[in-house]
């Protein structure tokens, strides 16, 4: 008897986009294997793999994924199964700065740093990595500034950006734009 999948995209809500954390897993099981397999664009082979689990997947060869989805998707899929992580181009450490009228922790207790991976040298990506961070969208982030030493705030430009050192730490502040709606967000 041949089990039939009735997946569709729109079951699983909001897609995540492909990333270094979202390998297969021999432990995946087979709706979220249908569900990576959406992800990263397999959307066609879903009812051909729709039973098979992570295991099942990460036990095929390259030569049976060309016989069963042909050369071209075949060979992508192999690649993106076995693919390994794109290194980010630049990583800084980010800290929330507490709101005013929050209570203050001991020392050290709320200074927990938080990682974000650039894979483009750009404003776009920072204000994109950092609204994730806050769970805002992206296009809610007006303007992001960097507070040099003397307190003045320069607007950050895809050069700057470009310019940043890697693995340096910011303590990020952000302010409600009134006028837009939106927020500004400060490096320190």
């Amino acid at each position: 008897m041949r089990k039939v999948c009735n997946y569709s995209p729109s079951q699983q809500g909001e897609l995540l986009l492909p990333g270094c954390s979202d390998h297969l897993l021999p432990s995946t099981q087979p709706q979220d294997a249908q569900q990576w397999l959406h992800r990263h664009r397999f959307s066609p082979f879903s009812r051909l793999f729709c039973s098979f689990s992570g295991a099942d997947l990460l036990r095929m060869s390259r030569e049976d994924l060309i016989q069963i989805c042909g050369p071209a998707d075949g060979i992508r899929l192999f690649n993106t199964i076995k693919g390994r992580c794109i290194q980010p181009r630049l990583t800084i450490y980010v800290c929330q700065q507490q709101a005013r009228h929050q209570p203050a922790t001991k020392s050290g207790a709320g200074d927990i740093y938080h990682a974000l991976y650039l894979e483009e040298l750009t404003l776009l990506d920072l204000s994109e990595k950092i609204a994730s961070l806050y769970s805002i969208p992206p296009q809610q982030i007006t303007h992001i500034y960097r507070q040099k030493p003397s307190g003045i705030h320069v607007l950050v430009s895809d050069e700057m950006v470009q310019n940043f050192r890697d693995e340096t730490s910011f303590i990020l502040s952000i302010i409600r734009d009134e006028n837009t709606n939106g927020f500004h967000v400060v490096l320190k």
